[in-house]
């Protein structure tokens, strides 16, 4: 009788036992399930983006032999383009005097024309040539004041220049390209109609080494569907136009460390630039000064 309460007191120990290896194998089985799952997914996820950056591959080596052809071309045509507008000025600086209204007007046709040239060629230029930058410590209300020295302002439109300034680290002469094209952009979204341009530089209240420089517009503003497109080479809503300008931006505001992005939610745009104030030698001997206080 013993043995045989032994016996069954055993069988149920075993069948707790087996019973407990078969939860702990469904367990594992569940996981096993989700550990494949995460593997299929991290396969695909893989697949994307190895697809991702082929087409950038495949994008980045057309552009490259569109920059070099469009680079030569464009240098070709600067010189003749600038003859004709030093050509211009002369003739009308002697013949001014002598012009009916028609003949004036088809005169400023003519300059509206090339500078219209100029501007394209530049942006062509400004894109393919990315030399390294020449950095130093620049104020940008100083660049956004010979900017605007440099841009004829239509009279529909107000400017309102940076009521602030901030000094950063950075490359004057193609910050002066960045504003060039955030005004030019915002004086054609206007058109003829009664408009507005302003710039505001303030500290970004997140990282106080960072410096926010707002370009904002009255015109019709930017769909909200091409909003992640604008930036991309070649890509314009323009009929005249080379789609480079912002992408130039974009370009230059990377090199130094920054970002560039559009807000526009109906009537008028906003871009916003962010830049570090400082060099990265600048930003590690602060960071050292705090280590070391902290230890004083």
């Amino acid at each position: 009788m013993k043995i045989l309460v032994a016996k069954i007191k055993e069988l149920k120990e075993s069948k707790a036992d087996v019973e407990s290896l078969n939860m702990k194998l469904q367990d594992n089985m569940a996981k096993l399930e989700e550990l494949q799952q995460e593997i299929i997914q991290q396969r695909d996820n893989l697949k994307e983006e190895v697809r991702h950056k082929d087409e950038e591959l495949l994008k980045a080596e057309r552009l490259s032999a569109i920059g070099q052809l469009s680079a030569r071309i464009a240098h070709d045509l600067r010189n003749p383009l600038n003859v004709i507008s030093n050509t211009s000025k002369i003739l009308r600086v002697k013949l001014e005097k002598h012009l009916d209204e028609k003949s004036s007007e088809q005169w400023a046709r003519l300059d509206r024309a090339i500078s219209r040239l100029s501007h394209q060629l530049e942006d062509v230029l400004d894109y393919v040539r990315m030399p390294k930058l020449k950095r130093e410590k620049y104020s940008l209300s100083l660049i956004c004041h010979d900017v605007i020295e440099r841009i004829q302002m239509p009279s529909n439109i107000s400017f309102h220049p940076p009521l602030k300034d901030a000094t950063v680290f950075c490359d004057p002469e193609k910050m002066e390209i960045v504003f060039v094209n955030l005004i030019v952009n915002a004086i054609q979204a206007i058109g003829k109609n009664d408009g507005d341009i302003s710039i505001e530089i303030f500290d970004d209240r997140e990282d106080d080494s960072f410096v926010l420089i707002n370009v904002t517009d009255s015109g019709p503003g930017v769909p909200q569907e091409i909003q992640d497109k604008i930036f991309e080479p070649l890509f314009t809503t323009k009929q005249v136009g080379t789609g480079l300008g912002l992408s130039s931006c974009k370009s230059i505001i990377m090199q130094h460390g920054g970002t560039i992005s559009v807000q526009s939610s109906g009537k008028g745009a906003t871009f916003t630039i962010r830049i570090p104030k400082n060099s990265d030698w600048d930003s590690m001997e602060a960071r050292t000064n705090s280590v070391l206080a902290s230890f004083s």
